[in-house]
């Protein structure tokens, strides 16, 4: 019955394609395709796009689904499935050469190890940055994990309960701190929010993702990550294809520093490869 429901509903709510913010060009060049987090657009990757040389790449950057100039259905769940549906969509339109690489933030990064495990064939590697990942089952837990991941989603499910509350805590802390990186909740994304809080962050299968993943995988993390809970993290490391870095006075933003560290070594892995 959920075949058919779904089957309905991409004919009666079809697939756009995303907003794409920054495009190197040159389909003939190794591409890397940008997927910034949750409430945020495709400025939080200019610091990475700076540190990577457009002359041998194709870069681009797209604003995930209904976030910045991106379509806000508002007949969607807005599920980890979606948002790879409407990648997939937009990345097949703009013919890109594969396989290409994908980096993902914080829910970009969830969402990119869904989209290669859907379409694992056109991925050469995947980056995931800052992942938030949170254990859906319980036998992969520790008492410190378990208490950790509840703290965290008891808090996200605060967030997505309480619009106003949200929406002006965000404000606050784009006001205090001079943030220009395009995160921001407000009235225009809170429906794309709150849904991708509940149902691609909050109810995410990534470990099984990554589990399942034959393709590379390298997981970068700063010790300061507000959001990432170690433990989770690196229990990854016991899969052969995963290799996880983790960068000393670094938090969950995509910062300079961040970005030179992810940059370089991109180069190097690719110096290898040849």
């Amino acid at each position: 019955m959920n075949w058919l429901l779904k089957s309905f509903r991409k004919i009666f709510r079809p697939i756009e394609r995303l907003y794409v913010a920054y495009d190197s060009g040159d389909k003939n060049k190794p591409t890397i395709v940008l997927l910034h987090g949750i409430a945020a657009t495709s400025k939080t990757w200019l610091p990475l796009i700076k540190e990577i040389d457009a002359d041998k790449y194709r870069i681009i950057a797209l604003d995930l689904l209904g976030f910045g100039k991106s379509p806000k259905p508002n007949n969607c769940d807005y599920s980890v499935n979606d948002h790879v549906d409407y990648i997939y969509k937009t990345l097949k339109k703009l013919k890109i050469n594969k396989p290409y690489r994908i980096i993902g933030h914080s829910m970009g990064s969830i969402i990119a190890a869904q989209y290669c495990l859907r379409h694992q064939k056109d991925v050469k590697d995947v980056y995931l940055l800052s992942l938030p990942l949170y254990f859906t089952n319980s036998e992969l837990h520790t008492n410190l994990t378990r208490t950790y991941t509840d703290m965290y989603l008891k808090a996200y499910d605060y967030i997505s309960q309480n619009k106003k509350f949200t929406i002006l805590h965000s404000r606050r802390l784009r006001k205090l701190l001079s943030i220009d990186d395009g995160i921001e909740v407000n009235e225009d994304n809170w429906n794309s929010f709150k849904l991708s809080l509940r149902n691609t962050i909050i109810n995410q299968n990534t470990y099984d993702d990554v589990s399942k993943l034959k393709l590379p995988v390298t997981i970068f993390y700063g010790n300061l990550d507000e959001f990432v809970v170690t433990q989770n993290i690196n229990k990854l490391a016991d899969f052969n294809n995963v290799k996880i870095i983790k960068i000393k006075i670094v938090d969950h933003s995509v910062g300079s520093r961040f970005s030179k560290i992810v940059a370089n070594h991109m180069i190097d892995y690719d110096n290898r490869s040849y």
